[in-house]
């Protein structure tokens, strides 16, 4: 009796750590026979998505260990870009090919080229239209012009200083007049004023007599009206048109300017 008693005080202790490890392994949701291992999770990528399958252990109504499998499939996201219209692609169009002046004069400004393609969009039919296909010398000369324009006269918008600059830049060449001295005609006899009117009738930037040269001009199809006289582009072209003639009329540019 006495050495069982003995034995009491070694196995009762380990036989009330055993069933404390026991306990611990049955409820532990990790470990033990009663535990459900981890749920596995794998995915793979097709044309469609992504599938993704879990499998997991779990118990069935019995109370039995069963396995089971999951699948999903997250479709992949469809962007879907905006069409390009037509008036996206000639807005680029119209910007690329820009000479570096054309884009450093416009920053003087504080413009952009974007504000090019803005102003053509106004003006459709504006020889802007065609600024950066123009080679890189002329584009230079408009850069310049504009520039000259504004500081020459700040009431006039840079948007009417680019379309002047342009405009004198293309009919100069368009009818062989030399670019400077329609600039220097533009600049005396208005300031570049597309709105300018003198008291003998006198109308636009290049201070053309429409009521003497209408027929011409109606002709030509650049101004069928007095008003368009005050278009600064319209204005541009009637007096280089004007001034080709008279040189080609008396021979030299003096009394061309003289007849002018």
């Amino acid at each position: 009796m006495r050495k069982i008693w003995k034995m009491r005080k070694i196995f009762i202790p380990q036989a009330a750590a055993l069933l404390l490890v026991l306990t611990t392994v049955v409820l532990s949701p990790n470990m033990g026979v009663c535990s459900v291992p981890a749920q596995k999770t794998l995915s793979n990528t097709t044309a469609e998505g992504a599938i993704i399958i879990t499998t997991y252990e779990t118990k069935d109504d019995e109370g039995k260990l069963v396995v089971k499998t999951t699948s999903s499939v997250k479709k992949k996201e469809i962007v879907h870009t905006r069409a390009t219209s037509g008036k996206d692609i000639n807005a680029s169009r119209s910007l690329e090919g820009l000479d570096v002046s054309v884009v450093e004069a416009l920053r003087k400004m504080d413009l952009t080229p974007e504000h090019i393609d803005k102003w053509v969009g106004s003006h459709p039919n504006s020889t802007l239209s065609g600024l950066n296909k123009m080679p890189a010398n002329k584009q230079r000369k408009v850069a310049n012009i504009a520039t000259f324009i504004r500081s020459i006269n700040k009431n006039i918008s840079p948007q009417i200083a680019w379309r002047e600059a342009s405009a004198l830049v293309y009919y100069s060449a368009k009818y062989n007049v030399p670019t400077d001295l329609s600039v220097g005609i533009a600049k005396t006899e208005s300031l570049f004023n597309p709105s300018a009117m003198s008291h003998k009738g006198a109308l636009g930037v290049m201070q053309v007599m429409w009521k003497v040269h209408h027929g011409m001009l109606s002709a030509k199809g650049i101004a069928t009206t007095k008003d368009h006289m005050f278009d600064p582009e319209r204005g541009v072209e009637a007096g280089v048109l004007l001034l080709s003639r008279y040189i080609g009329a008396y021979g030299t540019v003096q009394k061309a300017l003289n007849r002018y």
